[in-house]
């Protein structure tokens, strides 16, 4: 009867499934009123190009080649190169797109450019499927770093993304820190690269992550309304620890394209994380990103075991507390609420969702008896009420001087002195 009604709403709850126990609350009529959401959501993922403007991150040609086959595997539409930044760039753009060519590659490979037509060249050169031609946005920024006023800027931008065209390439015009930007002036620059350049998609970036959701959304409303039809993309930074929420608040105003970065690896603070992002629209806003989320786990690992960057242990996500429970009263519930078919009514969602598999419980400060019990039975051995009490008592005591949870082997001496064994 209980899997039977579980079922049910599973079939007819999209907050609800045999994975994850989200909030009905994201799918009220009131709430849902407010979204402009696109009926699908693009994920560029930018890890090949941001995670080398991570300090002290270096990879090689064949390194990237592996990141890209996983993102392809993972499921992102489309991934970001600067051949311009080296010859191992170069090479691992070539290798790409020769992948694509061949059928190994499904994702887009797609280049960054500077402002210059040389850069489109370049792009051209190795075969990209298309070109994300990069300025600043502030009017300000421009006049001071490059002596170039508004008119300047607005012409330049345009002419290099006109000649992106003429050449037959995908192209999107992507000005950054664009929060800075006077709006006329930001309409004025996205227009002119629409309707006088030709470009296909407009790309904002909360450069400095500074910008607030409700202000997100506000733009790319703006945006949708100076450029009807043209799709936008979004790029944000993590330094106010924004990132995840700004391109919810731009997908909420239309943003039909979101660009990432697995582990949030990039300059300084990081990007948006593909998996944080990746995770939110599909469960939380229920639009498709074309994920497959069972991938995103391997897949995060990987990219940290390449840029030697550690996962933090706290990271929503792929972090490995995310399913690490030291309460005994937790570990409990979780055992409970697993025979009525809903273990997940104690996490964020089941951890095979995301590819990893199973949760732990660890013995330190938040023992009970309920987990001293559980792991005596793993061993084949069964204690007294009074054992147990003098058990967690001990394991409190031995975390406490560890500062961690308690190993196993340490948990093991603790039992044979109690039971004597």
């Amino acid at each position: 009867m209980r899997k039977e009604a579980l079922k049910l709403m599973v079939e007819n709850k999209r907050w609800l499934s045999d994975k994850y126990w989200l909030s009905h609350f994201n799918y009220v009529d009131e709430v849902r009123q407010q979204f402009t959401l696109p009926e699908r959501v693009y994920i560029h993922d930018v890890t090949l190009r941001e995670a080398e403007q991570a300090p002290h991150v270096s990879l090689l040609p064949q390194e990237k080649v592996r990141i890209a086959k996983a993102l392809d595997e993972l499921g992102v539409y489309s991934v970001e190169l600067a051949p311009f930044y080296s010859s191992y760039d170069k090479e691992a753009t070539k290798e790409l797109v020769k992948m694509r060519r061949n059928g190994e590659l499904k994702a887009k490979v797609i280049c960054l450019s500077r402002w210059m037509e040389q850069d489109v060249d370049l792009a051209l050169e190795c075969g990209a499927d298309g070109v994300m031609i990069e300025c600043v946005g502030n009017p300000w920024f421009c006049k001071q770093a490059w002596g170039i006023d508004e008119d300047g800027l607005v012409e330049r931008l345009t002419r290099v993304v006109a000649y992106a065209k003429k050449n037959g390439i995908f192209t999107v015009a992507e000005p950054w820190d664009d929060y800075k930007a006077p709006l006329e002036f930001l309409e004025r620059l996205c227009k002119s690269a629409v309707y006088e350049g030709g470009a296909d998609h407009i790309s904002i970036s909360d450069t400095f992550g500074f910008t607030l959701p409700w202000a997100i959304t506000y733009v790319v409303r703006k945006l949708k309304s100076w450029v009807p039809g043209i799709p936008i993309e979004h790029h944000g930074h993590n330094d106010f620890g924004l990132a995840t929420m700004v391109m919810i608040a731009a997908v909420v105003g239309g943003a039909e394209v979101v660009q990432t970065s697995i582990n949030a690896t990039g300059e300084r603070a990081g990007n948006a994380a593909t998996e944080e992002v990746a995770m939110a629209i599909q469960l939380l806003l229920g639009v498709d990103t074309g994920i497959k989320l069972d991938r995103i786990y391997p897949t995060c690992q990987l990219v940290s075991e390449l840029t030697k960057i550690p996962i933090a242990s706290n990271k929503p996500i792929v972090g490995d507390n995310e399913f690490v429970y030291g309460s005994s009263m937790v570990a409990w519930m979780i055992e409970q609420l697993g025979k009525q078919g809903r273990p997940f009514t104690m996490m964020p969602f089941m951890p095979e969702l995301i590819g990893r598999k199973g949760y732990e419980v660890i013995l330190g400060r938040g023992a009970g008896g309920y987990t001293v019990r559980e792991r005596l039975k793993k061993m084949g051995l069964s204690a007294t009420k009074e054992q147990i009490r003098e058990i967690v008592e001990r394991v409190k005591e031995e975390a406490a001087i560890r500062k961690w949870s308690v190993p196993d082997f340490a948990f093991e001496e603790i039992v044979k002195e109690v039971l004597g064994e």
